[in-house]
């Protein structure tokens, strides 16, 4: 399809411009101030974005589609997470691979690209979980780069769960990354603090609200400042995902004051909600892992984002449904996870953009152009730099609306923030040169998605 979007504001992570974009079949053919009709083929179909701001479609650095846990499934599979997906503005989403049991790790990404593929409507990257190191662990890190998945994940806690990896074993993993130009991604609790925690409670039945208790802030802290250390003895770079606490962002300021290059994610849950819900009825619904937090670290957090210690936005979606969510009480054993991707963008265009905190160039930043820096995935993705993908949002920032739990996509069948009044919306979304969002339609197709084959992530460098 041929398309020229018109009178939109154009919108980068550095720019605000005037100007028209051409797309022909899945790229961005010419970004002009105008065109001539001499310029445009004669099928043309042509959007006109006045009033509206024009940006790279949106990347989630951070979801869990399909995730299989404890007998159960998630309630967003591929496909339902890339329609909620699209109706958030996102056409690029970053998921997680397991690490399968006594398999190579490129098991595990074979696997499940090929559950994702025929099923995702939109684009999307791997993540590859660690659990253990068992071979060579080079040649598997190796063999994993060669399939197109630059970034590894490790766990400091879930020990009984058999995720937590002993820091002999994870210096083995920095090293091999180290050396291969790979990224290190981080979930951050120390383990030994938090079953001494559980310990001292002792309150059975473990009800939701003791979970900031057992897994406290100083756990993230501890845990950013001991896996960092190990990154900055090897001058190599670390992601920490989902930072939820100020204390874990006095963890990252007091290792980038020592030199280690530490980029950090934060999630909209941690930006905007607390640890009230938790002593609430239907308390199951909030929690997660890390848990919420008090509104000083909701305001801490988006201090780092507005100083820059924090680069990347990204959600964790992790779905069960209510039914499943309320079948426990016990905080060790709910399923923990929240949606979040399809309310990425209004969230973080009203509490940041509408309140003063940053413009709308430096949410493109947070949103897209970092994340797919981060990822080895630019400028194909989350730019508007002629040549590359067609991946486009025209977003209204005019439009006003309630989050409800009856007017999102999530097959969960509640948001964490009801209630909320949000502004903006995505009302064209554009993957590849098809429009797969127009007029509050899902107009995509199951499996019209790719795996895109990530390269060198923005932090790394080959040695």
């Amino acid at each position: 399809m041929n398309i020229l979007i018109k009178n939109g504001r154009l919108v980068s992570a550095d720019t605000i411009d005037n100007k028209e974009i051409l797309i022909t079949d899945e790229k961005i053919k010419a970004v002009k101030d105008s065109f001539s009709a001499a310029d445009l083929p004669s099928d043309l179909k042509v959007i006109d974005a006045g009033g509206k701001y024009v940006m790279p479609g949106l990347i989630d650095a951070h979801t869990h589609y399909n995730l299989v846990s404890r007998g159960t499934v998630t309630a967003d599979k591929f496909y339902e997470g890339s329609v909620l997906a699209a109706y958030g503005g996102v056409t690029t989403v970053i998921d997680f691979a397991d690490h399968l049991p006594s398999k190579e790790l490129a098991a595990g990404t074979l696997q499940r690209n090929s559950e994702a593929t025929g099923e995702m409507a939109i684009d999307w990257a791997q993540h590859q979980v660690i659990i253990r190191v068992d071979g060579d662990v080079y040649k598997e890190l190796e063999d994993l780069k060669e399939l197109g998945v630059t970034a590894v994940k490790i766990f400091t806690t879930y020990k009984s769960a058999g995720y937590f990896i002993e820091k002999e074993p994870v210096k083995k993993i920095f090293e091999a990354c180290k050396k291969l130009g790979m990224m290190v991604t981080i979930h951050a609790e120390d383990d030994d603090i938090i079953e001494e925690n559980s310990k001292k409670v002792e309150e059975s039945p473990y009800p939701p609200e003791l979970i900031p208790v057992i897994r406290n802030s100083e756990a993230e802290y501890k845990a950013v400042k001991d896996y960092g250390k190990i990154a900055g003895s090897l001058d190599m770079p670390i992601y920490i995902v989902h930072l939820s606490s100020s204390r874990g962002l006095d963890a990252v300021k007091e290792l980038k004051s020592e030199g280690v290059d530490v980029v950090v994610e934060t999630t909209p849950h941690y930006l905007t909600i607390t640890n009230d819900l938790l002593k609430k009825e239907g308390a199951q619904k909030y929690l997660m892992t890390p848990p919420l937090r008090e509104a000083s670290d909701n305001e801490a957090l988006w201090g780092g984002v507005v100083s820059g210690d924090i680069s990347i936005i990204a959600t964790d979606h992790c779905t069960f449904t209510l039914e499943q969510k309320f079948q426990s009480n016990d905080c060790r054993t709910i399923f923990p996870g929240v949606p979040g991707t399809e309310e990425m963008l209004q969230i973080v265009y009203t509490d940041g953009v509408e309140k003063g905190l940053f413009n709308i160039t430096k949410l493109v930043s947070l949103l897209s152009s970092e994340p797919a820096k981060a990822f080895g995935l630019y400028p194909e993705k989350g730019s508007l730099d002629p040549g590359t993908d067609a991946d486009i949002l025209i977003f209204n920032p005019d439009s006003e609306t309630i989050l409800r739990n009856d007017n999102i996509h999530s097959a969960a069948g509640y948001t964490a923030y009801d209630g909320m009044q949000v502004k903006g919306k995505a009302e064209t979304v554009i993957l590849r040169g098809d429009i797969i969002l127009e007029g509050g339609e899902f107009l995509g197709k199951r499996g019209a998605g790719k795996f895109l084959k990530a390269g060198l992530p923005g932090a790394c460098k080959m040695q």
